[in-house]
C-alpha cells in the first residue's frame, strides 16, 4: 500500500449577557454545540433524535482474530480477521483512519490489490479486503472478509479510532474528576443584581455592564475588575473557538523537552544558551559550563540527571514527569508539562472518549478502554488517571475548547514518531 485557572463570578445573570450586545447569543446561537445539538429546552423531548451519534470505534483482538465495532458503548457488528504473522505482527495500539480509498494497489508488495482500504499509518498499516483464514496471515494490515469490508468502509469516517489489542475488551463508562467537562458561559455566570446594567447610556448594555462592572466604585480593589475582564476574554474566546474536537495525549517528556527546560533555565540564570530550541549546540555547552562553574562543579559541559536536578534547584522548581499534548483538526495547538506519578510503575495505554455533551448540565459522558498488549503491566484506566495531575489554568483552556467526539489518551508509550501533521495520536505499544 502507499507509504504502505477559572475565576468565580457571583450575582449575575445569564439573561443580562444575553442582552449585552447579544455577545453570549453569537457564542451559542440557539443554543447549540458545535455537534449541531440543540440545547434549548423546546428540544429536551427530542432528544434522542437532537442528539449526535456516538463515535464509531473498531477494536481488533489480536488473540481472538476478530474485530468489534462500538458505537458508543453498544456493540453493533463483528467480524473474523486476519492480522500480520510471524515477523510480521500488526502493532498493538491506538490509530485512527488517516485515508480511504475504494480501490487502492500496494507499492510494497507488487501492487497487490487491497480494496476498500482504510490507513492507520502512514508506513504500512490498513484495514482492507483480503484472504481470511482462522489464523494471523498478512503483512502486518489487518485483512476483512469481503463482504464486511465494503460493508465497514461505508459506516467509518476519517479519524475514527482503531484500537489493536491482545484480548478484545469494549468501552466501559468512566466518571474521574481528572477527565475534563465542557465550559458553558451560562454555566459560570449566576444571577445579575437588579439595576446593574442600567447604568449604561439609554438604549445600549454593555457586556462588562452585563456583568456588573458598572457597580465597581472608583476606589474599589482592582480584583473585581481584573474577573470582569476575565470573564469578557472568556465568552470571546468561547464565541471564536474552533468547532472541531480535541485529541489528547498525556505521557512521558522526550529528551527535546528536557532541553528546552534546560536551556529555559540556564537563561533565566544568566547564562546565554543561545536559541531556545531543544538542540544541544555550542552556545548551550557553554553555557551548562558557565553554571557548573559557578556551582564549582567539574565543568563537562554535558547533560546528565544531577546537572537537570541543579538547574532545576537553582531556580527553584520541581521537574515535570509528563507532557500533555493537544490536537485539533491534527494540529498540535498547544502543549505542557504535567505531572505523572510514580513514574516507576507501568502506566499502561488507555484511551477516553467523549460520546456527547448531557443537554442540560452540560456534562460530558466518557467512556474508557485499554489496551491490552499481553503483558500483566499496566495500571486500569481509573487508576492511570489518579496518577495525573493537570493544572488548573490548562483544565479551563481545555473545558473551554472541549467538543462531543474529543478524546483523551494516557500511555507510558511516549510520544510515536508514527504521529505527525497528518495524523491525529499514534501509540504503539
Amino acid at each position: 500500500m502507499a507509504g504502505g485557572v477559572g475565576h468565580s463570578t457571583s450575582g449575575r445573570s445569564i439573561a443580562a449577557l444575553i442582552l449585552a450586545g447579544g455577545l453570549l447569543a453569537a457564542a451559542m446561537p440557539g443554543v447549540a454545540l458545535a455537534s449541531g445539538t440543540r440545547v434549548s429546552g423546546v428540544l429536551a423531548g427530542a432528544e434522542a433524535a437532537a442528539r449526535p451519534l456516538e463515535p464509531l470505534r473498531l477494536v481488533i483482538s489480536r488473540d481472538e482474530q476478530r474485530v468489534d465495532v462500538y458505537r458508543g458503548l453498544s456493540l453493533i457488528a463483528s467480524s473474523q480477521v486476519s492480522t500480520g504473522k510471524t515477523g510480521y505482527e500488526t502493532p498493538y495500539g491506538i490509530y485512527n483512519i488517516l485515508e480511504k480509498r475504494r480501490h487502492h494497489r500496494s507499492n510494497i508488495y507488487s501492487g497487490a490489490p487491497m480494496p476498500f482500504m482504510q490507513r492507520l499509518t502512514w508506513s504500512g498499516i490498513a484495514l482492507h479486503q483480503g484472504h481470511v483464514p482462522n489464523y494471523p496471515a498478512s503483512h502486518g494490515c489487518v485483512r476483512l472478509p469481503g463482504q464486511f469490508a465494503r460493508e465497514l468502509f461505508g459506516m467509518t469516517k476519517i479519524g475514527a479510532d482503531v484500537i489493536i489489542t491482545a484480548r478484545s475488551s469494549g468501552p466501559q463508562p468512566i466518571s474521574h474528576p481528572a477527565l475534563f467537562q465542557p465550559w458553558r458561559p451560562d454555566a459560570a455566570v449566576g444571577s445579575h443584581d437588579e439595576g446593574a446594567a442600567t447604568a449604561d447610556a439609554p438604549g445600549e448594555t454593555s457586556l462588562r455592564g452585563a456583568l456588573g462592572a458598572t457597580a465597581i466604585k472608583p476606589d474599589a480593589a482592582s480584583v473585581e475588575l481584573a474577573d470582569t475582564d476575565y470573564m469578557i476574554e472568556r465568552i470571546e474566546a468561547y464565541r471564536n473557538r474552533l468547532h472541531a474536537p480535541l485529541q489528547m495525549l498525556i505521557t512521558q517528556r522526550t529528551g527535546r523537552q528536557r532541553m528546552v527546560d534546560i536551556q529555559r533555565m540556564l537563561a533565566r540564570l544568566g547564562h546565554d544558551p543561545g536559541p531556545i530550541d531543544g538542540l544541544l549546540g555550542r552556545n548551550t555547552a557553554r553555557a551548562i559550563q558557565d553554571f557548573q562553574r559557578d556551582k564549582e562543579l567539574t565543568p563537562t559541559g554535558m547533560v546528565t540527571d544531577d546537572l537537570v536536578a541543579a538547574l532545576y534547584r537553582a531556580v527553584g522548581e520541581v521537574e515535570p514527569t509528563g507532557h500533555l499534548y493537544v490536537k485539533q483538526k491534527r494540529d498540535v495547538i498547544f502543549d505542557v508539562p504535567v505531572a505523572i506519578a510514580d513514574t516507576g510503575i507501568p502506566l499502561g495505554t488507555h484511551i477516553y472518549s467523549v460520546g456527547y455533551f448531557d443537554e442540560e448540565t452540560p456534562k460530558a459522558a466518557w467512556t474508557a478502554l485499554s489496551v491490552d498488549d499481553g503483558s500483566s503491566d499496566g495500571a486500569s484506566a481509573r487508576s492511570a488517571l489518579d496518577r495525573v495531575t493537570i493544572p488548573d489554568y490548562v483544565r479551563t483552556r481545555i473545558s473551554d475548547l472541549l467538543m462531543p467526539g474529543s478524546s483523551l489518551i494516557v500511555t507510558d508509550s511516549g510520544y510515536s514518531r508514527k504521529t505527525n501533521w497528518g495524523t491525529d495520536f499514534i501509540v504503539r505499544r
